[in-house]
């Protein structure tokens, strides 16, 4: 991905038809995001986090970020992350909320760091973790054109 400034996110916003509310709210500090060559999109939220924007290629798509509740045992359970497919703990995940319109959404088992790009390129603590969990062999190459097909399904929906 290449690096946005913040007057090219303005203009996706704007594009996007992202309410104002929402862009007003949303912290977007350039300097503060690495790896820009090892992402394949960037989601920037709100303060708290719980709100923002994620984009990819040419898409520009508004989500909540919800973190997972604990079941009856006083603990989240752990998934498998419907964006990159890498493990994670439980309190490390989260449910991101897509609209769909007509007042639909659509929700999806994610990491709640949202750094699935650096995950799939085991360039974290997580991303590496996940590769023994899940016993998984496949090449760093195919992780990232997996996780490709993933956004392009879930935005395409």
């Amino acid at each position: 991905m290449h690096k946005i400034t913040r007057e090219e996110l303005a203009e996706r916003l704007a594009g996007a038809r992202i309410k104002q509310r929402l862009r007003k709210a949303l912290r977007f500090v350039p300097e503060e995001v690495t790896d820009w060559d090892n992402r394949d999109f960037l989601a920037v939220t709100d303060k708290a986090g719980n709100e923002g924007v994620l984009i990819y290629q040419d898409a520009t798509v508004s989500f909540t970020l919800s973190p997972r509740a604990a079941r009856n045992g006083g603990r989240v359970t752990a998934i498998i992350c419907d964006i990159c497919a890498t493990w994670r703990r439980g309190p490390e995940s989260a449910m991101l909320t897509l609209p769909k319109g007509d007042n639909r959404s659509v929700s999806y088992l994610v990491c709640a760091d949202l750094d699935c790009s650096l995950h799939v390129r085991a360039m974290t603590s997580a991303g590496i973790l996940s590769r023994s969990q899940i016993r998984e062999d496949i090449t760093p190459d195919r992780r990232v054109e997996r996780l490709r097909e993933r956004l392009t399904v879930i935005l395409a929906s």
